[in-house]
């Protein structure tokens, strides 16, 4: 049993969940996973008790909450400087940080017209809505 509890929503769903249980994961970092499902009918009392913006993800440590995505690879970044969660160049560091930040509050046409869901499969023929192509560019 591990000191960090990351609380997520469906990964299937849940993209703002998957950011940080990936970027853990790739780091090597241990926690456990508590998984509140995003549709299910005490989704408000169960995510209330564990996260003051009622959204998830949210990080558990010790008496500590730490929710919101950025924040919470901001804090084991902070935890565990040696796991490679961010580029130890100063440069290269700023500049994943500007892309994570963009992907985190830009893009809005994309995700209001295309929201994760991973159980979806293929896209084809799905309406884009207006920005979307866009968006899309910018990525690329």
């Amino acid at each position: 049993m591990s000191d960090l509890t990351l609380v997520i929503g469906n990964k299937n769903y849940s993209s703002w969940s998957l950011r940080p249980w990936l970027a853990m994961r790739h780091a090597g970092i241990d926690f456990d996973e508590k998984l509140i499902l995003l549709f299910d009918e005490n989704w408000k009392e169960n995510i209330a008790a564990v996260s003051p913006s009622a959204r998830v993800p949210v990080l558990l440590h010790g008496d500590r909450t730490i929710w919101e995505t950025l924040a919470i690879i901001e804090y084991a970044a902070e935890l565990y400087p040696d796991a490679g969660i961010w580029p130890t160049d100063r440069d290269a560091r700023a500049h994943a940080r500007a892309i994570s930040c963009e992907m985190h509050a830009g893009f809005s046409a994309l995700r209001n017209h295309m929201p994760m869901n991973l159980r979806r499969g293929d896209l084809k023929g799905r309406g884009r809505g207006p920005g979307v192509d866009e968006d899309i560019a910018r990525i690329c």
